[in-house]
């Protein structure tokens, strides 16, 4: 049993030797030396601490916190040092915190990894707390480029990623449970030479952010090239007509690397127009062109035929309307497990009647994409200095597959243009 084997920390010892050679004699030197170390966090008291945040303050760089299994509620900070924060189960480590305020996100982070838990940001409906102006003074002087002015108009996430700390580090999420029931549920601001990776992950969004949303950074001196990996996971909107947002604010000095393997989409759409944001200039084919093209038998997405799954889901009105006052329900009762048993399919579940001459016209996307000129650009979906790279396969949107040349998917002019049928209601 896992208690058994980690009832301590332990201490780990890396030594690296040099060997010297001077006139046949052989002369050994330490030239350096690291210890980590292991601690064990366990809210029932047979651990070394009783919360993560304990943890985190005793910890240096390269130190893991073993998680027992408990429900951690506190909002956890690690600031400038690189953690191993590792759960024996997600099931049974679970860290959650009211995400009333932006910056009280149960999880902010920069580098390291994060494995086997569930990070859950909490909707309390509770107003955040009024600040002092000496704590705004603070927290003005810790922002770069930003204010508590704006701040404090946003609900928080749940995984909270943009610090300096970052440049040219990784940040990696391993086999774990991300809930939001208000902002996205992993904010990212990279870093140059940064890489941050999902693997093996469930992104679930109950709020009005997406599943993830990420910018690049508004300073020269932390800018470079960043990747963004998903490989192996779910994500999952409830609400939000967006499963991801990017943003680019700095394009001249940062380019965005894109890589999706594997990662499976269950988004819904709506069919009132007024649901999206009209600074969205993603330049792939919206719901609309793809439903036609799924209606047709088309290949919409490469590597897929007429025989793949269905990928746009049109639901009837009333179907819409039951949708609805089930989450609605699910969330006013604020038990995950309810929540997690309303199951959208892989794909895009379009909620109203779809109208026939809407393909072309409106920009319903489940990918929301914004740069600083508001207009496109020529990355990836429009997105300015971004790229997705050729390892990207086995997506359910078409966009986050790389194209090998096998397929040829019509852009949403064209298919306007050859005046397809509208697809069926």
């Amino acid at each position: 049993m896992y208690v058994q084997i980690y009832r301590r920390s332990k201490i780990l010892l890396t030594v690296a030797l040099a060997v010297i050679l001077t006139a046949g004699n052989c002369r050994v030197t330490v030239s350096a030396a690291k210890i980590t170390r292991q601690y064990v966090v366990d809210p029932n008291g047979t651990g070394d601490f009783l919360t993560i945040q304990e943890g985190v303050d005793s910890a240096s760089d390269g130190d893991t916190l073993l998680l027992y299994p408990g429900i951690y509620t506190e909002p956890v900070r690690v600031m400038n040092k690189e953690l191993n924060i590792i759960g024996v189960s997600k099931d049974l480590c679970i860290l959650k915190y009211d995400t009333a305020s932006y910056r009280k996100a149960p999880l902010t982070i920069a580098a390291g990894n994060v494995s086997n838990i569930t990070i859950y940001g909490i909707n309390s409906n509770m107003m955040p707390e009024e600040l002092t102006e000496e704590e705004i003074e603070i927290i003005n002087a810790e922002l770069v480029g930003d204010s508590w002015d704006r701040q404090k108009n946003y609900t928080g996430y749940a995984i909270h990623v943009d610090q300096n700390y970052l440049y040219g580090r990784s940040l990696s999420f391993d086999n774990c449970r991300i809930i939001s029931e208000n902002n996205h549920c992993a904010g990212i601001g990279s870093r140059g030479g940064s890489i941050i990776s999902f693997e093996n992950c469930e992104l679930v969004s109950l709020g009005s952010g997406s599943c993830l949303y990420l910018h690049d950074p508004t300073s020269p001196d932390v800018s470079g090239e960043a990747s963004l990996i998903l490989r192996n996971c779910q994500m999952t909107s409830y609400l939000c007509p967006y499963v991801m947002t990017l943003q680019s604010l700095l394009p001249e000095c940062n380019t965005m690397k894109l890589t999706f393997q594997n990662t499976h989409i269950s988004a819904v759409a709506y069919a009132d127009d007024e649901s999206y944001v009209p600074i969205n200039v993603n330049t792939g084919m919206d719901v609309e062109t793809l439903s036609q093209l799924q209606q047709l038998g088309g290949q919409h997405t490469t590597g897929m035929s007429s025989s793949s799954f269905e990928l746009v889901h049109v639901t009837q009105q009333e179907d819409a309307r039951l949708y609805m006052e089930e989450l609605e329900s699910a969330l006013a009762v604020g038990n995950v497990s309810k929540l997690m048993n309303i199951k959208l399919p892989e794909g895009i579940t379009y909620l109203g009647e779809m109208d026939e001459n809407a393909a072309g016209s409106l920009k319903h996307q489940v990918i929301a994409i914004y740069n600083r000129s508001s207009r496109p650009g020529f990355g990836w979906c429009g997105l300015d200095s971004a790229y997705l790279t050729a390892d990207s396969y086995g997506n359910t949107l078409p966009e986050m597959n790389a194209a090998d040349g096998t397929v040829s998917i019509p852009s949403t002019a064209a298919v306007a243009s050859a005046g397809f049928p509208a697809s069926a209601r």
